[in-house]
């Protein structure tokens, strides 16, 4: 089988980079053909060997590489990059028409050239919807990150409208709402035509089936779970690790000398890009009382934080404040090294506020390390393995008599110890802040993450490693999951063959009229 594969993104530095590059080397082992069009902003990006490439070429924002035929900006992401802090929402129209032509002429090529069985569409956005101008089979997988920026553009449509409608609206803002309402229309248009068009759209959590269905109401019956895989020949088990060579190996950016140190107690260990989602703010507080109660008892507590992006400067500065001398950034690093640094450590921490799915969970857990994780987004998917429900508001009163609902942790505030480790409340308050959106209660999600660490620490919470990893290898063996992800290509084409039509729309013509459009929302 051909399988193009189309992202809007690098296949390294963000979790759906790394599934979509364990996905292809396993189908390239299964002997299967892929060929990935990617947006880079440098040419030496990781390569699979036997994976063809097709590169649409942007521009970086720091030391740039000169690029043949390269857009004179960066590629845009929903939330941050580790090399890019382009958004989405900053494009013009025509930035983002040049990047829709680049992906046109890269899929066209690709088809005349390749001949693809089925085109695979990582992400429902604009480079999904415009694989569906092209007559192959199609299928999509929504990310998580996608449909944020779906309910984004939904969001900003309805607040331009607003400014539109207002006569007291000034000339210039209406010349900033008419271009906010062209793209967030364009992007929620661009992106719904993929989804229509797809002949199979694959989610990673039932969080994030639940939340596309509440877009795309219609369209449950094309629509199946597929849970991300990893690659255990990457994350396994490691004994007899060299600390010192291994933390040795790291500079930390945020002390004097650099050095991490060896003559620690328990470390916690964080991996992940610095997006405001990945919760690393609750972190810092968390480490601030952890890293205090065990010097308390004697013991020496470290905190190493591995990766980067644009809240690098934001959260360093966080650490700063709160005076924290045994927390370590240090910066993005290979999967060896953070192979070695799951063996190391007592614990991963994962307090997303809405993961997605949580790939950085089950390299913990396949590594044999525990994780502590939020009872929120996808994390728990993965987390509970006791075959009964776990819910983010436990009712003592109702839910205590029905034996299918797993009871909290006693005495805590809704923690949840699994066979993988630890689930944290991620608790709202209630109320809503001034632009509508949900209030967290800070405290609670603070205190029950550094209550949990120090459980860990303390040995008040065990945890089998060797059966983590096989649990883990079991469950989410990339090759496994191919096994399945090849079934639901092949029924795509055969969807595809049935159904099968001219396309609805010649190439490179708009989906949308966007002055009808904006007059049918503002006249209402």
């Amino acid at each position: 089988m051909n399988v193009l594969q189309v992202s809007g993104f690098p296949n390294s530095g963000a979790g759906s980079g790394t599934l979509m590059t364990t996905q292809a080397e396993d189908l390239i082992k299964k002997g299967h053909n892929v060929h990935t069009i990617i947006s880079e902003n440098q040419t030496d990006f990781p390569r699979l060997e036997g994976n063809g490439y097709t590169m649409i070429p942007f521009t970086a924002q720091k030391n740039p590489e000169a690029i043949e035929g390269q857009l004179p900006f960066n590629f845009p992401m929903f939330t941050t990059h580790t090399r890019s802090t382009e958004s989405f929402w900053n494009l013009s129209m025509e930035q983002i028409e040049q990047i829709e032509e680049k992906y046109r002429q890269a899929i066209a090529s690709e088809i005349e050239q390749f001949n693809p069985d089925v085109i695979h569409g990582q992400h429902l956005w604009l480079h999904s919807g415009i694989c569906s101008e092209f007559d192959k089979p199609l299928v999509i997988t929504v990310h998580g990150t996608d449909l944020m920026g779906i309910q984004e553009a939904k969001k900003r449509a309805s607040q331009a409208i607003r400014t539109l409608r207002n006569p007291m609206t000034s000339d210039e803002d209406k010349r900033k709402a008419n271009l906010e309402l062209d793209r967030a229309i364009h992007y929620a248009e661009l992106a719904k035509k993929g989804a229509l068009s797809a002949q199979k759209i694959l989610v990673i959590s039932q969080d994030q089936k639940e939340k596309l269905h509440s877009l795309f109401p219609d369209l449950d019956s094309k629509v199946e779970l597929l849970k991300n895989g990893y690659n255990p020949q990457v994350f396994y088990p490691v004994e007899d690790v060299d600390k010192e060579a291994v933390l040795g190996s790291l500079t930390a950016s945020n002390t004097e000398d650099g050095i991490v140190p060896t003559d620690y107690d328990n470390m916690a260990l964080f991996v992940g890009k610095f997006a405001d989602f990945k919760g690393i703010d609750f972190i810092l507080d968390a480490a601030n009382k952890y890293e205090k109660t065990q010097q308390k008892q004697g013991k020496k507590a470290i905190t190493i934080i591995v990766g980067s992006g644009d809240k690098e400067e934001e959260l360093q500065a966080q650490a700063r404040r709160l005076g924290l001398t045994n927390t370590f950034f240090v910066g993005r690093q290979n999967h060896e090294v953070i192979r070695n640094l799951q063996a190391l450590a007592d614990v991963s921490l994962v307090p997303s506020r809405d993961e997605p799915f949580g790939l950085v969970v089950i390299e913990a857990t396949a590594c044999g390390n525990p994780v502590i994780g939020t009872n929120s987004g996808g994390i728990p998917d993965i987390m509970n393995t006791t075959g009964r429900k776990i819910k983010t508001d436990y009712d003592f009163a109702y839910d205590a008599q029905n034996p299918t609902i797993v009871p909290p942790d006693y005495g805590t505030a809704g923690t949840y110890t699994t066979d993988l480790g630890m689930l944290i409340p991620y608790a709202l308050t209630g109320e809503t802040d001034e632009h509508g959106k949900p209030i967290e209660d800070r405290k609670v999600i603070v205190d029950s993450l550094a209550n949990a660490v120090n459980l860990i620490f303390d040995g008040e919470r065990t945890f089998d490693s060797k059966k983590i990893a096989e649990y883990t290898r079991k469950h989410y063996d990339q090759s496994v999951i191919n096994d399945r992800l090849i079934d639901v290509f092949e029924n795509a084409i055969l969807i595809h063959k049935r159904n099968s039509a001219p396309p609805s729309q010649p190439h490179g013509k708009k989906i949308i009229t966007l002055q009808r459009r904006k007059r049918r929302h503002i006249n209402r």
